[in-house]
């Protein structure tokens, strides 16, 4: 095994060489954004219908359809896991891990004493992670949209509680899956090139 000095500019080097790899990733799963995108803007307008629709009992049906997006996110990335993945794209998978699972246990096991502070909290979720993903990979598209979703987590504190679901629409329509069609067609271009 060789033994080479780390100079300042291989050290430069290689530390823009991960991020750029996690930053590839991240487009070359534009798919995902664009799939939770809609998914959770077609769940969160199906409460608000039902909920302007005066069907409060079952309001919260259309988040059930979530968990199995998840498992078709993980059979997702098992069947794409190809290559070995870097500390930044670690770091993000984790991340994401920990805010799902915390998405979950607030919205299946927590609804009730979460109330009407529910969607402020996931709409903040989501942005920290988003933000997480697009400061570590240097996509400002991502992070930009991690602020969108912060800022309209925010903000929906103010909002009428049966509100809250339309604005966690509109703002997933533009911060997910707006994005999500974006990255998947600058990856398209890319392949075309």
């Amino acid at each position: 095994m060789e033994n080479t000095e780390l100079t300042p500019e291989k050290s430069f080097d290689l530390i823009n060489q991960v991020i750029s790899n996690a930053r590839n990733r991240i487009e070359e799963n534009g798919f995902i954004y664009a799939f939770w995108g809609l998914l959770s803007t077609a769940t969160a307008l199906g409460q608000f219908f039902l909920l302007k629709n005066g069907y409060f009992n079952i309001n919260y049906y259309p988040y059930f359809i979530m968990p199995l997006g998840a498992i078709y996110t993980g059979f997702y990335f098992y069947k794409k896991k190809g290559g070995e993945q870097n500390q930044i794209g670690k770091i993000i998978g984790i991340s994401w891990s920990a805010i799902v699972l915390n998405v979950f246990i607030l919205s299946f096991l927590l609804a009730g004493t979460m109330k009407e502070n529910l969607i402020p909290i996931l709409l903040v979720l989501l942005g920290i992670g988003t933000i997480i993903s697009g400061g570590a990979t240097k996509t400002r598209l991502i992070l930009f949209s991690g602020i969108i979703l912060n800022l309209a987590g925010l903000l929906c504190f103010n909002v009428t509680w049966i509100y809250q679901s339309l604005l966690l629409g509109i703002t997933c329509a533009i911060a997910i899956l707006v994005p999500g069609i974006i990255l998947m067609a600058g990856q398209k271009n890319k392949q075309n090139v």
